[in-house]
Parts: C-alpha cells; sequence; structure tokens
C-alpha cells in the first residue's frame, strides 16, 4: 500500500513517495521499508503502487526496454510504450491469482514523468489499467491518494504550477509527510523523491530529505503559525469596528428604509 504523489511546477515535475511496504500476515499486516520510486536511464522517473512482486515485474521489463524508452519519443509514443509494458503485466497478474477466502488479486498503479520539448509530463496508469491519462497539474495513485487530493487542495492557493522547483519539493515532502502522520496503517517512512527537469531523471538522497528539506518544511509551518495569529487578530479588530460604527447616511437622491430590502422573489440580506 502506497502513496505516490507527482506535482508540475514551473522547473519540472517532483515525484514524491511513502517507503512502507505492508504484508497481509497470517496473524496481522506486518511492514518493512522498501524502494518504491525509480528512473529509466536518467530520463523517465516513476512510482508505483500496489504488489510489491508485480513492481519487481515492471522494473525488469522497463530495463529490458530502457534503450527504446530513452531514445527521444513524442509524448504519444512514449505514453504508448509504456502502458504496452505495464497493462500486460495487470491482465497476467489476474490470469494467474489463485483464490483463496478473504484474498483478492494483486494489483499494480503507476505514476511516469518525463520532460520532452521543454514540457513536463505526467502520465499515471491506474491498476485498471485502459484509463491511463496525462496530467496537467498533479496525480496521485495508492491508497493515499485521497490524502494527496486534499493536500493539492488545500495548497491550489499557491499556483503550484508556478513554483520553483525547490517550493515543489517542499510542498510534495510535506503533502507525503501529512499523509504518514494520519493514515492509521500501509503508509510510513522514509520519504523518497525524484525531480524531473530538462536536465533529465534525478533522485534527490536521502541526507537531502531529511535534513535541508525537512528543516525547511519545519520552517515553513512556524511561519504559517506566526502568520495566523496577527491575520486573526486584525480580523477580529475589522469585525469589533464594523459592529461599532454609526449608521450610514442616505444617499442623496434616495431614502432609508427600515428591515431587509425587498428583492425579486424574496428579501435580500
Amino acid at each position: 500500500m502506497t502513496l505516490v504523489l507527482a506535482l508540475r511546477c514551473r522547473d519540472g515535475v517532483v515525484l514524491a513517495s511513502d517507503g512502507q511496504a505492508t504484508t497481509d500476515a497470517a496473524g496481522q499486516p506486518t511492514r518493512q521499508p522498501v524502494r518504491k520510486l525509480f528512473d529509466v536511464g536518467g530520463r523517465v522517473a516513476w512510482g508505483a503502487a500496489g504488489s510489491v512482486g508485480l513492481q519487481q515485474t515492471l522494473l525488469d521489463a522497463l530495463a529490458e526496454r530502457e534503450r527504446e524508452l530513452v531514445a527521444g519519443h513524442s509524448k504519444r509514443a512514449l505514453r504508448r510504450r509504456l502502458t504496452e509494458t505495464v497493462i500486460p503485466i495487470q491482465q497476467q497478474a489476474l490470469r494467474d491469482f489463485v483464490g483463496h477466502p478473504g484474498s483478492h488479486p494483486p494489483d499494480l498503479a503507476c505514476i511516469f514523468c518525463w520532460f520532452e520539448r521543454g514540457e513536463a509530463r505526467m502520465l499515471s496508469i491506474p491498476r485498471t489499467g485502459s484509463d491511463h491519462q496525462l496530467h496537467d497539474r498533479h496525480s496521485a495513485v495508492g491508497t493515499g491518494d485521497i490524502f494527496a487530493d486534499f493536500a493539492m487542495t488545500s495548497v491550489a492557493h499557491l499556483g503550484t504550477v508556478t513554483l520553483s522547483l525547490e517550493q515543489a519539493k517542499m510542498v510534495a515532502y510535506k503533502a507525503v509527510s501529512d499523509a504518514i502522520d494520519v493514515a492509521a496503517i500501509y503508509l510510513g517512512p522514509p520519504i523518497q523523491m525524484y525531480v524531473v527537469t530538462d536536465d533529465g531523471a534525478r533522485e534527490v538522497p536521502a541526507a537531502e530529505l531529511d535534513g535541508g528539506l525537512a528543516d525547511s518544511v519545519d520552517a515553513w509551518k512556524a511561519r504559517q503559525r506566526e502568520t495566523l495569529g496577527p491575520l486573526a487578530a486584525a480580523g477580529a479588530e475589522v469585525r469589533l469596528v464594523n459592529r461599532s460604527a454609526p449608521p450610514r447616511e442616505p444617499v442623496s437622491g434616495t431614502s432609508a428604509a427600515p428591515g431587509p430590502r425587498r428583492a425579486a422573489g424574496g428579501y435580500r440580506r
């Protein structure tokens, strides 16, 4: 179970994920750290949610096709090659599944990110395979996708597509970190991250994530708390001033009628 989040910004794409694998053991679920983000030839960064075994199968399949995948194909051609690699793995997993009471077939969902002709691309392939699509702002897969959707809505006022790469890394890190904090099970550290720019796909070192980036996010949260106090006080002062303000004088040529104004269809307050 996973959260993989792709966030488009001014300079490219940030791809982030949690780092926990959850196994449905006979007694209760167990967890262990696992790698969830990868790249194909330094050009395409990708992450997967679902079965670790299917992720490993996909990793091998992409390695076999690495030369053709990094050859600089158009958006449509690369999308076709990626889906042609992922969907047969999904289909084979369903054919091979041996059902037991309470068990479910393994599934696989992916996000691929690359840079092409000066523009960032984000392609999601859901566990159902055929409904794959390109995204303009962000995309998320995994059981934690709802947390990412909420996080992106909460920062929409920042204009995420206009943020710098460093700012987008902070937004993505905070989104995944908050999801890990609130999820009861299935999500956990360590946070992983790739950045995709015109120079290619590059993994963000763990030392940077755990050091400078985490500190920057903590400073951002502190700044929000500092800003909220004065804004709340200013809002209270405005409300008090409005309540104590004397009644307005009627504009010349009009009369002041008591009570609510009558409008077509009812009263307007």
